[in-house]
């Protein structure tokens, strides 16, 4: 093992050293997110209980990134802001003791997000003395990424259904008055490539695979009203906070440039991200306040299973300057 690694070191040195100087990046673009979360019923795989599905949630985002390589160390920081968070949740209830149905609902969202990242790599020109360039950089690094959403006008508003235990019909009106709040922060391991072909074209490329920390916020809250000889309505509340490390995910991203002049580029660029949570343990705390006949509160909690997945897909214009 020792050997190979020497080997390695000594190898790297046979290539030029790489010096970049200090570059600053302004980005502005588009940012659309899918968001999928559910919870089931523990000990029983098929049996959904609750699901949230946010579709094309659109963010304007911003960055400011700085890199520098200095004698073959690059060193890079990207911090990141993203305004509207306009999109479409499609809430479902799949197992409700009220009824054999599944309610839906569909809300309209808002919202903002930040993300930073930032990494420590090991530069290799692997073509000294050409007249293109191509420099690998296995990297290193951490980053942090929140978004917040809020979820409003819920359609249809009530939920009309016949199919309803010990009633002849159950009217029902869906809430989340909370925001969903969603953090994801852990270390990365990657691989980075930059292409000077010529012709004042440069090209960026790599790939990054983390393990990460999540956590999850939310609230949601149904009013049920019962058609019977005896009319029942009543408001349950379920609060979440769901914790989870050792999750995994993937980043993939590309950037294309043109020198405009001396010390100034501009261009385009892409990135694609995939996060996934385990399966974890949850608890919600639950809150079922009756208002007719009997007007009472009962707290209790209730034990549930876990998995979100998140999807980010980012493409953005982009100037910079060397110093």
């Amino acid at each position: 093992m020792y050997k190979k690694l020497l080997f390695c070191l000594l190898a790297s040195s046979i290539y030029a050293t790489v010096n970049e100087p200090l570059r600053w990046q302004l980005s502005s673009g588009y940012r659309n997110d899918r968001i999928h979360w559910h919870l089931q019923n523990p000990g029983d795989e098929s049996a959904i209980f609750y699901t949230e599905l946010y579709r094309n949630v659109q963010f304007w985002e911003n960055s400011l990134t700085l890199r520098v390589i200095s004698r073959d160390l690059m060193f890079f920081l990207r911090g990141s802001y993203g305004a509207f968070g306009r999109g479409e949740l499609s809430q479902h209830y799949e197992g409700l003791a009220i009824t054999q149905d599944q309610p839906q609902f569909e809300f309209d969202t808002s919202g903002w997000s930040a993300d930073g990242s930032g990494y420590f790599g090991y530069a290799v020109n692997l073509t000294d003395g050409r007249t293109y360039k191509v420099i690998l950089t296995p990297l290193i690094g951490y980053s942090g990424h929140f978004e917040q959403l809020s979820r409003k006008n819920p359609s249809p508003n009530p939920y009309l259904t016949n199919v309803a235990e010990g009633a002849n019909f159950l009217t029902m009106y869906s809430s989340l008055p909370n925001q969903l709040k969603m953090a994801w922060y852990g270390l990365f391991l990657g691989v980075g490539f930059i292409i000077e072909p010529g012709d004042g074209f440069v090209f960026n490329a790599g790939y990054a695979y983390n393990w990460l920390n999540a956590r999850t916020k939310t609230t949601f809250q149904y009013q049920a009203d019962l058609g019977s000889p005896v009319v029942s309505s009543d408001i349950t509340t379920y609060k979440m906070k769901a914790v989870a490390s050792g999750n995994l995910g993937q980043t993939g991203w590309a950037q294309l440039d043109y020198m405009i002049a001396k010390f100034w580029r501009m261009g385009v660029g892409a990135e694609v991200r995939y996060f996934s949570t385990q399966v974890l343990t949850t608890k919600l705390k639950s809150t079922v306040q009756e208002l007719f006949p009997d007007p009472s509160t009962v707290e209790g909690e209730l034990a549930q299973k876990f998995k979100l997945r998140w999807t980010a897909i980012s493409g953005w214009f982009q100037i910079s300057r060397e110093f």
